[in-house]
């Protein structure tokens, strides 16, 4: 079987397009999760207690409940 050079482009263009929509629906699922974990993580003060200031600092920068 022969295939054309524009049967080549249209599968690679297909290939392309559902791996680039796989990997975008992943990283928006991570970031999420990220995002859930960190919540938790500033709501819970989960960090050594060596680090609790610049801890609490970065959530309250960043908009995350510390309690």
């Amino acid at each position: 079987m022969i295939i054309s050079p524009k049967q080549l482009l249209v599968g690679y263009i297909t290939v392309a397009a559902t791996l680039t929509g796989i990997t975008a629906g992943m990283a928006t699922f991570g970031v999420a999760q990220l995002d859930k974990a960190t919540a938790i993580q500033c709501r819970t003060h989960d960090w050594p207690v060596k680090a609790h200031k610049i801890h609490m600092d970065w959530c309250a920068d960043n908009g995350y409940v510390t309690k």
